[in-house]
């Protein structure tokens, strides 16, 4: 199209065109003229941006062999590995949908925030110093109008503090923690539900979440009353689905020998009193995951990525997946980049591209 009827169009015209276009295609266009790249940042387009096609989404591998703050991705849509980035020049330390929490490289009591699909980022200061984390959660509330929170839990004398970071408000809020044993020695995050966010304890396995709202803890649920059989259960994860309000719990069920024989997944019911099995993974592929696991599950954790439930683990560089609409199993073709000898250090990250969350 001869580039003066694009320049002639009205801004409301050209929003109806662009909208039903691809995120992968508005980020390729966004470098091709200044207009163009206004116009996707403007708070009107990104405000209307719904579109059909499906979008991009990758996921992160972090390990020591590509250098520090380097990444392997893989190309959810495209289902193949790509060659290494580099995002910035600091640590990656979680992500939530299109926006990325680091360690700010040019001041050590603060974290740097960035989404890089509209180029904007934001430093954001502890509110103590020094500022040492257990449990760091970064999360996007669905009702957040494009903002986000950072949850934090920190080591104390007698019992751990909690600090949560309110973009809206650009102010931390500080409360003790003094809920039953929250896990944190693994990657591990908070899930947001509603206007909570949820963790799970150590034996005995239990369910609480954190009032985001009403700043408070709820009341703690034993894995056992919500699923039976709770004498069996070998391990614990959750994971969520932010966008659609839904919430699932990974659990693994032991023999009378403690070696899994089952793991299983469960979805919250609408009204978040039962929770409901989706499905149980198949018997070589659980085989195959607990000879993985070798009875040591504090290294798993899962991430919730555009439909399927990851599961992850710091020794072992393939990542298992649950497909929550098709209910299917499968594993994730193992990075080329990664050397044929090497069983520690394994990080994962999801990222979808995301122009609604601003920074």
């Amino acid at each position: 199209m001869d580039p003066r009827i694009w320049n002639s169009l009205p801004e409301d015209i050209l929003y109806r065109i662009l909208s039903v276009a691809s995120l992968q295609t508005l980020l390729l266009l966004r470098s091709t003229c200044k207009r163009f790249n206004s116009l996707f940042l403007s708070p009107a387009f990104i405000s209307s941006y719904k579109s059909s096609q499906p979008s991009p989404s990758f996921l992160l591998l972090s390990h020591p062999h590509f250098g520090r703050n380097r990444f392997a991705v893989y190309d959810t849509l495209r289902r193949r590995w790509r060659n290494r980035a580099s995002l910035a020049s600091s640590t990656l330390l979680a992500s939530s949908k299109g926006i990325l929490c680091f360690s700010c490289p040019a001041s050590p009591v603060s974290f740097l925030i960035c989404n890089f699909s509209t180029k904007s980022t934001r430093i954001v200061k502890f509110p103590n110093h020094p500022f040492p984390i257990d449990s760091l959660t970064l999360v996007v509330p669905t009702h957040s109008s494009g903002g986000y929170k950072i949850f934090a839990l920190c080591p104390g004398i007698s019992f751990r503090q909690g600090f949560v970071y309110d973009s809206a408000s650009r102010r931390w809020h500080q409360f003790d923690d003094i809920t039953p044993n929250i896990k944190t020695n693994t990657r591990q995050e908070g899930v947001i539900h509603g206007d909570s966010l949820y963790f799970y304890t150590v034996e005995p396995y239990s369910i609480v979440g954190y009032d985001l709202e009403q700043r408070r803890w709820n009341r703690a649920l034993s894995v056992g009353e919500l699923i039976g059989g709770g004498s069996r259960v070998s391990f614990v994860r959750l994971v969520g689905d932010a966008g659609e309000q839904k919430m699932y719990l990974i659990g693994g069920i032991a023999t009378g020998y403690g070696t899994v024989s089952e793991v299983k997944v469960w979805e919250l019911d609408d009204a978040g009193r039962k929770w409901v099995e989706q499905g149980s993974m198949p018997a070589e592929m659980c085989r195959k995951f607990a000879a993985v696991c070798y009875h040591n599950y504090q290294h798993l954790y899962c991430l919730w990525h555009g439909g399927m439930i990851c599961l992850c683990c710091n020794t072992w560089p393939e990542v298992l997946w649950f497909d929550v609409g098709a209910r299917e199993w499968g594993w994730l073709p193992k990075c080329p980049l990664l050397p044929e000898k090497g069983n520690f250090g394994f990080t994962w990250f999801s990222v979808v591209p995301d122009l609604n969350t601003l920074v």
